[in-house]
């Protein structure tokens, strides 16, 4: 069987590196935290606001160099980890929230207000599930609902998937009427 890389992507506050931290370790994983290696290997450039806007062909460079490097099964989570590149990655995992939940949690965080309307928006129109589908085949992409779901079961529940004990298969969650 073919090393598994797999990437946990989603809207923030789905729970991306609770999930991914717990699913390496099951697999005896490589994790690796992109938002982190963006940073590390300056794979941005900043705009006129000073926002960090991620060089998408340096950050996959630098995911390419990693994958090449280690034998072990690898782990890759963040916001835009569904974006890396499809022959690199065996899995891609997206996790969702139903947006009034993930409201409260973003809310939490202190998100501006416009931060926080562009990310309940992407998920309720489920953009990131789109994107990964786009780029990765809906064969490879995986969507768990994490509303009310803790990450461990959601972990056992994705090695269920693997195993072909249960579907996951991407387009069954659907917020669109909940937000609008």
């Amino acid at each position: 069987m073919r090393r598994l890389v797999i990437a946990v992507s989603g809207t923030p506050g789905t729970g991306k590196t609770r999930f991914a931290g717990l699913l390496a370790r099951k697999l005896g994983a490589e994790l690796i935290d992109l938002n982190g290696l963006i940073l590390k290997k300056k794979c941005y450039r900043l705009d006129i606001d000073g926002t960090r806007i991620a060089n998408l062909r340096r950050m996959r460079a630098e995911f390419a160099r990693i994958v090449k490097n280690s034998r072990k099964p690898i782990v890759v989570e963040g916001l835009l980890a569904h974006l890396l590149q499809a022959r690199h990655l065996t899995h891609v995992v997206v996790l969702r929230a139903r947006p009034k939940i993930l409201e409260r949690r973003l809310r939490a965080r202190k998100y501006s207000a416009q931060k926080l309307r562009d990310n309940l928006e992407a998920e309720a129109l489920g953009i990131i599930l789109w994107e990964a589908v786009h780029a990765h085949g809906m064969n490879k992409v995986y969507e768990i609902d994490m509303t009310k779901r803790k990450a461990q079961a959601a972990v056992r529940l994705f090695l269920d998937a693997l195993a072909g004990k249960v579907s996951l298969r991407p387009g069954k969650i659907d917020w669109l009427e909940d937000f609008f």
